[in-house]
């Protein structure tokens, strides 16, 4: 009887000690992973707002990304700033030695990021996971429009929205770290400045600032909270990362932002649509 007891506590003692050496094993088989990537390419706008022009402008830039990404075992976390500063023209922009003199306009945009995901499932077969979580976003897109030597006038929209954010990751190789990630953020809610403009400089929140004060504060306090009543936005990336090595890899993307945002009780709208195709060197830590 001592014999079969001590043949059971052996068992039981070698079968809990392979069970946490495998439990071990399959938690290190995925490393939490940070990446650090650095991009440029090549930046499409078009841009048409209403109250400033009828016309469409379009224009080309080479832009500048950076992303910080978390990859972890059930979550994900990723910061991305992003620059450029377009020139636009009009189907009548006018020339003069490979400039334009009139009716082009510059663009400023810059775009701030921040967005948490976790997993909610996984497709074994296909070597996706999925991903749902929210998405803090700021956006400034700044425009000059020029449209006769000495006469110009500014437009812009400043929009800080939370949103859904909705994310996958394909793995492409067994056992690899290159990856294929597709992702979609829908704003829900958004504060924007800028809001209920008329025409080119006037403003119903705007008609009582006070030069002599902090314009900056007085623009920001008089912003609105707008939902899909008044901005629609949606953007959409599609990227592949693959490394030559354990630390240095390369990514390529391509993403899609749009967005419509309505004016003085609905009768003008600002459309902006950016496509960017984007090469970045990725350092993996």
């Amino acid at each position: 009887m001592k014999i079969i007891t001590s043949i059971i506590l052996i068992n039981i003692i070698f079968g809990s000690s392979n069970s946490f050496s495998q439990e071990d094993s399959t938690r290190a088989s995925f490393e939490s992973q940070h990446l650090f990537t650095l991009s440029s390419g090549i930046s499409l706008h078009t841009v048409r707002d209403e109250i400033m022009s009828p016309l469409m402008y379009r224009g080309t830039k080479i832009p500048l990304s950076f992303m910080y990404r978390f990859r972890g075992i059930e979550n994900r976390h990723t910061v991305l700033l992003y620059y450029d500063n377009t020139e636009l023209n009009s189907s009548i922009t006018k020339t003069y030695n490979d400039e334009a003199i009139s009716h082009y306009v510059k663009n400023l945009n810059l775009n701030f990021e921040y967005s948490f995901a976790k997993k909610v499932t996984t497709l074994e077969d296909f070597n996706t996971a999925c991903f749902l979580g929210i998405r803090f976003s700021g956006m400034l897109n700044m425009r000059n429009y020029y449209f006769i030597q000495g006469l110009s006038h500014e437009s812009a929209e400043q929009m800080t929205g939370l949103g859904i954010h909705v994310l996958t990751e394909t793995t492409i190789q067994q056992e690899s770290n290159n990856f294929l990630r597709v992702e979609i953020n829908i704003p829900c809610v958004s504060y924007v400045l800028f809001s209920e403009r008329y025409n080119a400089n006037v403003s119903e929140k705007f008609d009582d600032i006070d030069l002599e004060k902090n314009i900056l504060w007085q623009l920001f306090k008089n912003g609105d909270i707008v939902t899909f009543n008044k901005l629609f936005e949606m953007q959409a990336d599609v990227s592949y990362s693959f490394f030559v090595s354990n630390h240095i890899g390369f990514a390529l993307q391509y993403r899609l932002q749009y967005y419509s945002f309505a004016q003085y009780q609905d009768l003008f709208h600002a459309r902006v649509l950016n496509n960017q195709f984007l090469i970045g060197l990725t350092v993996k830590l």
